[in-house]
């Protein structure tokens, strides 16, 4: 199945490029067209689910997703737009970026966006970009833009811990389905394009800050900011960035 991944993808890189030349004019036709050659050819786009049904939202608690439900996005290529108001959703088990031509079609029509560092999309107001490994599209992934400044930006890897479902072992127990837990991991991202993986502990955050550390530690405690907390985390970051 990796090895038609790859090929796949290769195959798919010079129509992709063709279809980004093409000037629609909001023709649905010519859309829908370039749409479809956008989409990764893989009729099991839940190839890593689990075990479980992602489709059905009873039999487990929160999301394999960055939300339950598409939503409306555009893809770019650089500066350039490629394809507006798709419908986009982020598998993170996968670490694929799902994509079907409008909120409308039916969720089995969707398909795997193909990966490349060149292509990113923006769902509703976030941002999401593709990083390669060592060059390479493997054991490369997805983050989220949280912040980009002067000297450094702010990346979130969306991932997911798994429970699997457990059956009732007594009368008087009940069946507790499987759970996906939200467990991000924060980057500082240089503009030389180096990653530093945040701590989860608070103090241990601070220490990343290294000659500006005090400096931040009085600017998360005059204003009474928690660094475990996306929001303040960000506006921590954009401080940062401006000192």
């Amino acid at each position: 199945m990796k090895k038609k991944f790859v090929l796949l993808t290769i195959l798919l890189a010079s129509v992709l490029f063709q279809a980004a030349a093409q000037n629609f004019g909001g023709d649905p036709t010519q859309l829908r067209a370039f749409t479809n050659s956008l989409h990764q050819v893989d009729e099991f786009i839940k190839r890593q689910n689990m075990g479980i049904d992602f489709a059905d939202k009873e039999s487990y608690t929160g999301t394999p997703y960055n939300h339950p439900s598409y939503l409306p996005g555009n893809v770019y290529k650089g500066k350039e737009l490629l394809a507006t108001n798709v419908a986009l959703r982020y598998n993170a088990i996968a670490d694929e970026m799902e994509i079907k031509e409008s909120i409308e079609t039916i969720d089995a029509d969707a398909k795997a966006l193909t990966k490349s560092p060149d292509i990113y999309v923006k769902i509703v107001n976030d941002i999401f970009v593709f990083v390669p490994y060592d060059g390479g599209i493997e054991g490369g992934g997805y983050f989220q833009v949280l912040t980009e400044g002067n000297k450094v930006d702010l990346f979130k890897k969306i991932k997911k811990d798994f429970s699997a479902a457990k059956k009732a072992t007594t009368s008087i127990t009940r069946d507790i389905p499987a759970k996906f837990t939200d467990k991000p991991v924060y980057f500082l991202v240089t503009k030389e394009g180096k990653f530093y993986e945040l701590p989860s502990s608070k103090k241990k955050k601070l220490k990343v800050f290294s000659d500006n550390a005090n400096l931040v530690k009085k600017y998360v405690n005059s204003n009474n900011l928690d660094l475990n907390d996306e929001k303040d985390l960000i506006r921590v970051i954009k401080y940062y960035d401006g000192v």
